[in-house]
């Protein structure tokens, strides 16, 4: 496979050269003129380059605080990073070196010398590269544009389930920023929220301070909680969301994100990000219509369908609107049915204990186990031929059944 070369220079001449040329040599090459387009570019999932070369003197960001925050992102501080200058200077080489740089070329470039650089550079990144330099979280986002659909329920259990199945620690992330339930429902008790980071005068939160934030539950899902009142929700943006993104996404298999009911920016950035959109519908046509809409708000914005997957909610006995009916509407099937429950919910929000703990035969725990099945069983492969949870076998019986 050919190595993913990241070229940013603010010069687009040098920067399309720089593309050609390395395309010419058999690398594929992702340009930005801009440092902080391609540090936006780097937090996408599946975005990752071999190597990096960077031009010293560029707007809005200089060569070396992009370098910097390169080596601040758990996802890419291993990877190597060459620096362009103008100057062979000692003391600029020096500060390059302070802030991470691997090695350094003097404008113009020649190719003979950056081809063997950019061999180098590669070989010895491979050798120390182990294979779980490049393993990212799945992201899994719980939405609806109807509010009181159960996006926090589903949320809150699909983390629990895929801890269980897979008996690993799963990131929950409360994005319903005006009415944030999720540490409530788990009966656990912030200090600090995600508002708390706003004031943080800090580009990437560090590992230790990530570690005070995320509240631990005995499931072994871990909890960023939404801000403690609508207020403070204003304080969440996009750059908010990026000084956390990398370490939960370096430090988790999975992060299940309670999106909410609201299309702000920060939601549709992690909207965006995800790798699939439950989009919950309760069968009635208010939350019917709330669907259709938000599957053609997803088309405007470029989130393919693919990754959209309706689950449909009973949150009442009877009386509902059919599946069949829903689906068409819709126009594709539903991932999965949570079967009513009259307590189980209910109950997790009165004495924080979530469904799925209470009463695993439960078919409400069955359902929601074969959700997270469903979305996990092909990432975790090599895993699922190893011990197997309770859980874990469940899951595979129903996934086999249906």
């Amino acid at each position: 496979m050919q190595a993913h070369i990241l070229v940013v220079d603010d010069d687009k001449i040098i920067s399309k050269t720089l593309t050609l040329l390395l395309n010419r040599l058999g690398y594929q090459a992702t340009s930005f003129n801009n440092p902080v387009e391609a540090l936006k570019w780097l937090q996408l999932p599946g975005n990752y380059p071999d190597l990096v070369i960077s031009d010293v003197t560029m707007p809005e960001m200089s060569g070396y605080e992009f370098v910097s925050r390169i080596r601040a992102n758990p996802l890419t501080s291993h990877l190597p990073v060459i620096m362009l200058t103008a100057s062979g200077e000692i003391d600029k080489k020096i500060e390059g070196f302070k802030v991470g740089a691997d090695d350094y070329l003097v404008k113009p470039v020649d190719r003979a010398e950056l081809e063997w650089r950019i061999k180098a550079m590669l070989a010895r990144s491979q050798a120390k590269t182990t294979p779980q330099s490049h393993s990212e979280a799945a992201i899994f986002s719980v939405f609806s544009l109807r509010g009181g659909v159960g996006t926090t329920s589903i949320s809150v259990n699909l983390a629990i389930a895929l801890a269980y199945l897979w008996n690993k620690p799963v990131s929950l992330v409360d994005l319903a920023l005006k009415n944030g339930h999720c540490a409530m429902m788990l009966n656990l008790k912030p200090k600090h929220t995600l508002s708390s980071i706003a004031a943080w005068d800090t580009s990437v939160i560090e590992a230790d301070t990530m570690e005070k934030l995320l509240l631990k539950h005995e499931t072994g899902v871990r909890t960023l909680p939404a801000p403690f009142s609508p207020a403070e929700a204003e304080l969440i943006t996009v750059p908010v969301i990026d000084r956390v993104w990398p370490y939960l996404r370096a430090s988790f298999p999975f992060i299940v994100v309670d999106a909410g009911s609201q299309l702000v920016e920060p939601n549709l950035t992690v909207l965006e990000r995800s790798h699939n959109i439950l989009l919950i519908v309760t069968p009635e046509l208010a939350s019917l219509k709330a669907a259709v809409d938000a599957l053609k708000i997803f088309d405007k914005i470029g989130i393919d369908r693919d990754r959209v997957l309706p689950v449909i909610n009973w949150v009442f006995p009877d009386s509902g609107l059919p599946q069949h009916n829903i689906e068409a509407a819709l126009k594709t099937n539903a991932a999965a049915v949570i079967p009513y429950n009259k307590t189980a919910f209910v109950q997790a929000i009165n004495t924080g204990k979530p469904a799925i703990t209470t009463n695993a035969t439960s078919k409400t725990s069955m359902a929601l186990a074969a959700l997270a099945y469903k979305l996990s069983g092909n990432m975790m492969k090599d895993q699922a031929s190893q011990t197997p949870s309770k859980w874990l076998k469940m899951a595979q019986k129903l996934a086999q059944a249906a």
